[in-house]
């Protein structure tokens, strides 16, 4: 039923690590927590989906004041419907700490013939916190917010299938590191690049290929640039919490790949990019380091790139507190097809702080292999959002965010280590690995 997906970018027009999806409503045989109250409009129950009936309102909307949505641990909304209808605008409503509305609107198509889902960002204004309970979805007839038309006919009306507040993956220093928040969108990836590069290269969301679930990022060559490619940014600031790491930290960067042809040699090579928070060489605030470019094949295969935050003797004295990663492309054919998937990212170093390795709590986990040359898997009932790697002096020397069960170990020096596992219920468990 939801054969269509949008990721809007809205304004505010008022100044503007959760694991599950809160809710979701499904509108099945029943309304839930939702009414068509303070208007004239009126929403019915169906077998599969309720209908809201415009019935000569200005503004037919449904509202809550149940939705219990913690704020700080859900960033999107999903809102799926059919608009049967000539309106073109959806806003979302929610009041804040102070019983203020703040709202977001969302360009809609109109006589829709089929359920179609949009994604909404609330999170993006400053007074998306706390709990929210009062969430208002309300149609409006176009981008100046005139009052809703109740045409085609007598009986125009949206039809209503599912509203799901849900919350974006993190793994390594990434957001949605396999392509899967928002169905048959980039979501938080941005193209970068001006007019000549962003033509030279279409970047999307495949969900034709994948290595892992059932996206990836797709490049599609237009045209053959021989320099200055465009780049795909992760829009994501990862902060070097709880301290700011130095230039011999080193950033792993490992990806799974496939090409259509691998014509010209097209390529791939990780960038990234941090803030310097002290001893800056010049005037820089920005440190940028490019990794090395790994060539694509016909078929999905992993490559890893491991490379120092920045040059080493150049930049000794600098230290970074946040860091985002891109990808740019290079070479290869016009009408090649390029994808990209699961990107697992890794800082180890000895600059990433102290933990205590005096306590062993192994009773929620397994690891193997042990000893271990380079990947490293971990087996536990409870979902994981965080590892963390520390040698026997207490420094920290691998810090990996995310939900992965797999750790990247290649960059460790012979040795006994402490593996700490961080458990979605705040929960840590600990145990002696040893690599090779």
């Amino acid at each position: 039923m939801k054969n269509f997906y949008f990721f809007t970018f809205f304004t505010f027009i008022l100044r503007s690590f959760d694991a599950s999806a809160q809710g979701p409503w499904t509108f099945t045989n029943d309304n839930e927590i939702w009414a068509s109250t303070g208007t004239s409009a009126n929403i019915t129950t169906g077998a599969t989906y309720s209908t809201l009936t415009i019935n000569g309102a200005g503004n037919p909307q449904i509202v809550t004041a149940q939705a219990n949505v913690n704020a700080d641990l859900v960033e999107f909304a999903s809102i799926t419907i059919q608009n049967n209808s000539d309106n073109l605008r959806m806003r979302f409503i929610f009041k804040d700490a102070t019983n203020t509305n703040r709202y977001i609107d969302t360009v809609i198509t109109a006589n829709d013939s089929e359920f179609k889902t949009y994604i909404v960002n609330p999170a993006q204004s400053s007074y998306w916190t706390g709990t929210i309970n009062s969430i208002t979805i309300q149609f409006r007839a176009n981008s100046s917010n005139d009052a809703a038309v109740d045409t085609p006919g007598e009986n125009a009306n949206f039809y209503i299938d599912d509203i799901t507040m849900f919350n974006p993956s993190f793994s390594g220093i990434l957001k949605n590191s396999s392509f899967e928040d928002v169905p048959g969108d980039l979501a938080n990836w941005s193209p970068n690049g001006n007019a000549t590069q962003l033509a030279s290269t279409s970047m999307a969301i495949s969900t034709q290929e994948s290595s892992d679930g059932n996206q990836s990022a797709e490049f599609t060559i237009n045209s053959v640039l021989t320099g200055n490619p465009p780049q795909l940014w992760n829009s994501y600031l990862w902060s070097m919490a709880p301290n700011p790491v130095d230039n011999n930290s080193e950033l792993t960067v490992t990806w799974d790949m496939k090409a259509t042809s691998v014509t010209g040699d097209p390529k791939i090579a990780p960038r990234w990019r941090m803030n310097i928070s002290s001893g800056a060489v010049g005037n820089a605030t920005q440190r940028v380091t490019y990794g090395a470019w790994k060539s694509a094949t016909t078929e999905w295969t992993t490559f890893t790139n491991t490379k120092e935050l920045s040059t080493l003797t150049t930049f000794d004295d600098e230290f970074y507190d946040n860091i985002e990663l891109g990808l740019t492309l290079k070479n290869g054919a016009v009408g090649t097809k390029l994808y990209i998937d699961k990107i697992v990212t890794t800082i180890t170093g000895t600059t990433l702080g102290y933990d205590d390795v005096s306590g062993i709590n192994s009773s929620n986990i397994k690891v193997f292999p042990n000893p271990v040359n380079n990947f490293l898997n971990v087996e536990t009932s409870n979902e994981i959002i965080g590892m963390r790697v520390i040698n026997m002096l207490g420094q920290i020397v691998i810090i990996q965010n995310g939900t992965s069960k797999t750790l990247d170990t290649s960059t460790l020096n012979t040795g006994f280590y402490v593996l700490k596992v961080v458990h979605i219920n705040g929960n840590e468990s600990s145990i002696q690995i040893v690599k090779k």
